[in-house]
């Protein structure tokens, strides 16, 4: 049972699935990334049945399994034994669904190869989830999310680089070396080197990315008549985590490119006030702030003096993003952390929101999800555990017309369903076998199905390979990340996008944050605020799929292009907003951004370490913008697939904020009903990692190690690699080196013991380590660790300087290379979704304000006679090549 803003209900009677009806789904992966992919088709209302090993999978019992197993059933089955992959196999006979993690060797070994399957179900969508991909050089490494940060070099852009990731890219100086930073300005521990995540980043990546490929798939299996193999792996959850920062470019001095953004030593807009509490301001506006420092008292101001005679965005002394501005943010943020800290942190929020002004309190995971908007607004969601009793966790995450995507019961302990289970899989045989022994019959057709699916023993022809929503038209009238990203994921998908531009929006698409989210894109410059360009927006509607934008509501009602307006043109038209808070409450009609969902969900507390007495910080590499664009594009896809059955247009709405619930929830953040939360590993002050045996040390080259001996069996065979060493510390440090036997023993018997949990002295073993670590290069521990087979990695500094050049990365389309007008060669991550049958599609750049306005245009049925006309005007821009991009450059 679900309980939801006081009431108690069967969501079960409410849930109207998006995803295909009665879609049924094999859980049979372990980890992060696979469960929550799972969780999403479960709140969508699938049939989630997951798969669970004797004793445990390869991974300790973590605390977010109550959340990521949440409405599934839970069946243990040993899959080593011919009886356990029989049961599986009956199963997957009448699945739509598969998705599991294991690496390509277990998967093999398992009999669990993507052929095996597709011969017993030509309709199932396999869906793999590896550390590094198959076929890789990186393929048998191991998978753990902190090992493949480490090896992938996401720790290394945590706070960003000195200069900004462009000029690192290029191997250019820092432009602004040498500048005095101000003392607390920079974000994280004060230290150098590789900053630990708090989230797990990695799987959050490849859990939206598994989620868009297995959308993908479903809706071409309604095209093709199959299914087949999508995978994606821990790496490419890293790719689409970077994606703001790696960017290596031609020409990286055009005007308006470049921001302060990803400059480690950028101030972001997070300070501490009177109460102790911490708020985040975004984006900066440090006369104003200043100015309300100056007031005795927030709360009794003015509106006059609150406002400063206008709302924020229409403020003067708003800083920019250019990067000699970071030397202004440098003066002023000493007068901003005093204003900041006379007032309690409420009071400035209350203060932002008369003004229109970003600022939110930065909350522990605890506090968001005791929030009582989000409790009224169904993002957080109270359910029923068989363990903990009643717990609260992240609710919905995406909504579409007849789903509100609501957990409907919490997650069962292993084992509770299997004999149910099993019972399925003897009648799945025993209609197999039935089937085979008489002639197939025609199949009758729903009356809910616009075309009937054709029977699962059917095997039509291969199909063509076209991407998995080719044929799809969109209108992409977003604004930023979050909206824009979400438009790009479609494109990706093979959907013809035409980004609705704004005649001035070239200074902003020149901008290299812009261009992490509107490549595969085709530019149509219109003015909408003009007459005669809405009506070719109306025109335009007629003929396409989906339109998505990200302004608020009342803008859109106001600008004509609100669901209303536009379905009484096209009925069945998919049409989807994405906000920045919840739906209802006194934050909805706020402005809201990526830096202050991660405030109120939790993400800037975890990756913090603030529990441990850290400060918060905003990652660079976090998924708030382009999480919630993930969630419109998997949202979008199931209306699509659901129109497909039913002729029915929908609606799609997620936020900021209900992504950023998601990253806390991968973190495993839940609360019982009493407020508490449970014990579960967290990020250190200091940023090395959530405990000894899962952290960051530092060798005797000053390079990085990563360690993550996660098993009984990892931690036996890191104490076997401690005793063959002569000693446990340097004996240059001779007061301790009479200890440091003892000391060696006493780790040894800490992972040794028999204690399934983190050994208890986690921070008397952190430090001896420390030191044993200490004493030798990187490369020579790696080279014993591997041996002795304990999970390990050097965390690279280099990584983002290499992927570019990489063959493999490159052929495999992981990372992308497009000739832009602007910027000359222009090289970004690229696909995160491999498709077997219909694979994705890499076709441009983020393309020049107005570059394809006579074509989209043409393509819409405008006559070459209007075009002229719209653009004699000033209706409509077309970029011409051969002109500057920018007028002036």
């Amino acid at each position: 049972m679900v309980r939801h803003a006081g009431r108690s209900t069967d969501s079960r009677l409410e849930a109207i699935c998006m995803v295909p009806a009665d879609l049924k789904v094999l859980d049979v992966s372990h980890g992060v990334a696979g469960p929550m992919t799972a969780m999403l088709l479960a709140d969508h209302g699938a049939s989630v049945t997951r798969i669970e090993a004797p004793g445990g999978g390869p991974l300790p019992d973590l605390p977010g399994r109550r959340v990521w197993n949440r409405g599934k059933r839970s069946a243990v089955l040993d899959l080593k034994t011919a009886s356990g992959r029989g049961a599986l196999y009956a199963l997957a006979q009448d699945a739509d669904v598969l998705v599991e993690s294991y690496s390509p060797a277990t998967r093999g070994r398992l009999g669990l190869d993507h052929a095996v399957l597709a011969e017993l179900n030509p309709r199932l969508v396999h869906c793999s989830i590896t550390g590094y991909g198959e076929g890789t050089r990186d393929s048998a490494r191991p998978g753990y999310d902190a090992l493949v940060a480490a090896r992938s070099g996401l720790h290394w852009e945590k706070r960003g680089r000195p200069g900004g990731g462009i000029n690192h890219q290029a191997g250019l100086p820092d432009p602004l070396a040498g500048i005095e930073v101000p003392a607390g300005v920079i974000e994280g521990p004060d230290r150098d080197g590789p900053l630990f995540s708090g989230v797990p980043l990695p799987s959050i990546g490849a859990f939206y990315l598994a989620s868009v490929g297995v959308n993908a798939a479903l809706h071409a299996r309604e095209r093709t008549g199959r299914g087949q193999h999508v995978r994606t792996s821990l790496r490419q959850g890293v790719f689409a985590a970077v994606i703001g920062g790696w960017q290596r470019m031609e020409h990286t001095d055009r005007p308006f490119l470049q921001t302060w953004i990803f400059d480690s030593r950028a101030p972001m807009g997070v300070f501490r006030c009177a109460d102790g509490a911490w708020v985040h301001n975004w984006v900066p506006n440090p006369s104003w702030i200043i100015a309300m420092g100056e007031l005795d008292s927030l709360d009794d101001a003015s509106d006059d003096q609150v406002t400063g005679g206008g709302r924020h965005r229409d403020d003067p002394d708003r800083l920019g993003t250019e990067p000699e501005n970071l030397v202004v943010l440098h003066h002023y943020h000493p007068l901003m952390a005093a204003a900041f800290a006379k007032f309690p942190a409420a009071e400035w929020e209350r203060a932002g929101a008369r003004k229109g002004t970003p600022i939110q309190i930065v909350r522990p995971p605890h506090a968001a999800l005791s929030d009582p908007w989000w409790i009224q607004d169904g993002c957080v969601a109270e359910v029923e555990d068989p363990d903990e009793g009643p717990i609260r966790m992240v609710g919905r995450t995406y909504t579409v017309t007849g789903s509100e995507g609501r957990p409907h019961t919490g997650a069962p302990r292993p084992g509770t369903h299997t004999e149910q289970v099993l019972a399925q899989a003897g009648h799945v045989r025993a209609t197999h076998t039935a089937a085979t022994a008489t002639p197939p019959r025609t199949a009758t057709p729903s009356p809910h199905t616009a075309t009937p699916s054709p029977p699962r023993t059917a095997t039509p022809p291969p199909p063509e390979p076209t991407a998995p929503l080719a044929g799809v038209r969109v209108l992409d009238l977003g604004l930023a990340i979050a909206g824009p990203y979400g438009c790009q994921v479609l494109a990706d998908m093979g959907a013809d996008v035409v980004k609705i531009n704004a005649l001035h929006d070239g200074y902003w698409q020149c901008n290299h944050i812009a261009m992490t989210a509107n490549r595969n894109k085709r530019s149509l410059a219109l003015n909408l605020k003009d007459p005669r360009g809405l009506a070719v927006l109306r025109r335009m509607v007629a003929n396409a799929d989906v339109v998505q934008h990200n302004m608020r509501y009342d803008a859109a009602v106001r600008l004509g292009v609100d669901e209303d307006a536009l379905r009484t043109i096209r009925p069945d038209l998919v049409y989807c907003h994405t906000r920045g808070f919840e739906e209802s409450g006194p934050r909805a009609g706020l402005p809201g951004n990526d830096q202050t969902g991660a405030a109120l969900a939790g993400v800037e507390w975890e990756d913090g370490g603030v529990d441990d007495g850290g400060r918060p910080i905003w990652s660079r590499t976090n998924f708030g913008d382009t999480g919630n664009g993930f969630l419109s594009a998997i949202g979008i896809m199931q209306a699509l697939t659901r129109r497909a059955r039913t002729g029915e247009g929908a609606r799609v709405d997620t936020s900021i904020v209900y992504a950023q619930l998601l990253s806390s929830a991968a973190a495993g953040a839940y609360v019982r009903a009493d407020g508490t939360e449970p014990d579960r590993p967290r990020l250190d002050a200091d940023h090395y990692g959530l405990g000894a045996l899962y952290r960051l040390y530092r060798c005797a080259d000053d390079r990085w190690l990563c360690l993550a001996a996660v098993t009984a069996a990892h931690r036996a065979a890191l104490a076997k690699v401690l005793t063959r060493r002569p000693h446990g510390i340097d004996p240059a440090h001779a007061d301790a080196n009479a200890n440091a036997n003892a000391e060696t023993e006493a780790a040894v018997a800490a992972l040794t013991t028999d204690d399934p949990r983190t050994p208890p002295d986690d921070g008397k073993l952190a430090a001896f380590l420390e030191r044993t670590f200490a004493q030798d290069p990187a490369d020579t521990w790696l080279r014993h660790l591997d041996e002795a087979g304990v999970p390990a990695e050097i965390s690279s500094e280099t990584y983002s300087l290499e992927v570019f050049d990489d063959l493999e990365m490159v052929e495999r389309g992981w990372v992308a290379r497009f000739d832009h007008p602007y910027v000359g060669r222009l090289e970004t991550t690229g696909l995160g979704v491999e498709f077997s049958d219909t694979p994705g599609e890499l076709r441009g750049p983020t393309p020049v304000v107005g570059e394809h306005s006579r074509k989209v245009l043409a393509d819409y049925g405008f006559a070459a006679d209007e075009v002229d006309e719209l653009v004699a005007a000033g209706v409509v821009r077309a970029w011409d090549p051969g002109t500057p991009v920018l007028p002036g450059t």
